[in-house]
């Protein structure tokens, strides 16, 4: 989507965004994708009965997106409809908006379960028919920024946000009142739990508990318990999933959340984020180097400058692979962050606790921070990375640039690297030192294996840095082209050799052979100090080893 803006809508006392695009007007409608209106998963991802979906395409609905004057009470809206078809059944959608290239409605309820077909009728003139299946039961999480990834809708009883930072005011709808503790009782907020019983529109089933949906919330890794599970009192298609923080789960900015119905693939929500700590409301980042430097409270205070160094073993995408080093840098300073995203920003950034597993709805294996407007900064023109192997002088420009160490990826070896810069206009003279970690020997998954997703898999290996973690990324694709790909990845410690993969992870993913396993060394990250910079990381970062997508050797394959 190109030309993207937000918009703030209120479904209820929770505050939701809107991705509106700049429209594209076109003769006739065309539906592109169907997805869940939270997780914004456009396939693998089938749409639950009594969920509230959004459409993708152009021609959909005026150039001005216009909202329902009650939500989900009439079928057409400005013109636009919504038609589902399973089997010889069609029923018609509730509207809540409609726009030229985003429309969102509620599947009815009494919607039959199966494979359906969705089209959008605007002024007349009737869309393509869409694919996608239908069924009882598939969560959606509302996230902050509407994209179905980063910080998860997440509230105290009171309906202030749970968010990285504790801000001012704190208390009440809306508002930030940071980490979440152990002990805590929350409110999730999704779509897709499930059919009410009656009529959508009247309200039915507002507050009433689902408790025979085999529902499990996963925090961390850890196992939450759940005590309420339904619609919300207030809000048609919204649910609500209230449920206890454990005492044993990890702690961190960025401690992922995934809800699971049942035991069967297409039934895991996205992965979520969300801020846990012990004894405070700030939590303290997993990344060391954000930590060092209480990153959050930098970003509520004001105006950050940054830089951020990698030290990149990088697979050059030619077969054979062959390895080549690289170092990447980039002097910014953030002048205006994503309305409201402030208190969340660390979240975005920080890494998941080592334990757990996060998968991305695409192959960037993260999702883009909140800023919506940057300004380059002049760090100078003249840096030096040193090594085991010597130094390698290096001519940079203002903002981004990267540049190579070694054509034949035969710079960056284990040992301790420093990297300087003379200092320019905005940024001063620094040195910054990292070490670069000795890459463990994978032991299992081998070559051309296969592996059933609902069993989970066990990977092990041995060596790495004892201090360090590791870093395992299974991709898993519908076609050869990877344009709709899942990208789940897991951080464990090095030490320990061994880490299982859980099922509900690998069931996230597409089944098939267009798939990949990586195994490689975890970033490791040092904070540095310049005049003129708010924050400083250096980090590396390995591509390892491993067979299939994104290995450039050998296969892989989920079933």
């Amino acid at each position: 989507m190109q030309n993207m803006n937000r918009r703030v809508f209120r479904l209820s006392s929770v505050i939701f965004l809107v991705t509106a695009v700049t429209p594209r007007l076109s003769a006739a409608p065309t539906i592109a994708a169907v997805a869940n209106a939270a997780s914004n998963i456009t396939f693998n991802a089938p749409v639950a009965q009594g969920a509230i979906f959004v459409l993708y395409g152009s021609g959909m609905g005026p150039a001005n997106i216009s909202f329902a004057p009650a939500a989900f009470q009439s079928t057409s809206l400005s013109g636009t409809s919504v038609a589902v078809t399973v089997g010889t059944t069609t029923v018609n959608a509730l509207m809540y908006y409609t726009s030229d290239s985003q429309v969102a409605a509620l599947l009815p309820s009494n919607t039959p379960t199966g494979a359906g077909t969705f089209t959008v009728t605007y002024n007349s003139q009737t869309s393509n028919s869409v694919g996608h299946g239908v069924v009882t039961s598939n969560v959606g999480v509302f996230t902050i920024d509407s994209t179905g990834q980063g910080p998860g809708i997440v509230t105290y009883p009171d309906y202030s946000l749970v968010s990285a930072a504790k801000a001012t005011p704190c208390g009440g709808p809306s508002t930030a009142c940071g980490a979440a503790n152990p002990g805590d009782t929350l409110i999730l907020w999704a779509t897709g739990l499930g059919p009410v019983s009656g009529d959508d529109a009247s309200g039915a089933g507002l507050g009433v508990n689902m408790p025979n949906i085999p529902l499990t919330l996963w925090l961390g890794g850890v196992q939450a318990p759940v005590v309420y599970q339904g619609r919300s009192g207030c809000c048609i298609g919204e649910d609500q999933i209230v449920f206890t923080v454990p005492n044993n789960v990890p702690t961190g900015c960025a401690v992922p959340l995934v809800v699971q119905i049942g035991t069967a693939a297409n039934t895991i929500s996205n992965s979520t984020l969300m801020p846990v700590s012990k004894g405070s409301r700030d939590c303290t980042p997993t990344n060391p180097a954000l930590a060092s430097i209480n990153a959050e409270q930098a970003v509520m205070a004001g105006p950050v400058t940054f830089g951020s160094i990698t030290l990149r073993h990088d697979l050059n995408g030619i077969l054979p692979p062959v390895f080549q080093d690289n170092v990447q840098f980039q002097f910014f300073k953030i002048l205006t962050y994503n309305p409201g995203a402030q208190p969340f920003f660390v979240s975005w950034v920080d890494d998941p606790p080592p334990g757990t597993c996060l998968v991305f709805n695409n192959l960037n294996g993260g999702g883009n921070p909140p800023i919506s407007n940057l300004a380059a900064l002049d760090a100078g023109s003249s840096f030096t990375v040193k090594g085991p192997n010597g130094s390698v002088p290096v001519t940079g420009t203002p903002g981004q640039f990267n540049a190579t160490l070694s054509a034949a990826g035969t710079f960056l070896v284990p040992g301790v690297y420093t990297v300087t810069g003379a200092g320019g206009a905005d940024v001063g003279p620094f040195s910054a030192t990292v070490t670069f970690p000795a890459s463990p020997t994978l032991v299992s998954p081998v070559n051309n294996t296969t592996v059933t997703r609902s069993s989970g898999m066990t990977v092990t290996w041995t060596g790495g840095d004892p201090n360090g973690n590791i870093q395992i990324t299974v991709t898993s694709a519908i076609d050869n082209m990877f344009n709709n790909a899942d990208q789940a990845i897991c951080i464990a410690p090095a030490s320990a050799g061994t880490f299982t993969i859980p099922p509900y992870v690998l069931l996230a993913l597409p089944a098939g052979n267009f798939a990949g396993f990586v195994f490689a060394p975890f970033n490791t990250t040092a904070p540095f100090m310049a005049t003129g910079l708010s924050v400083g990381i250096l980090k590396t970062q390995n591509d390892g080893t491993g067979f299939g997508y994104g290995a450039g050797t050998g296969g892989f394959a989920l079933k």
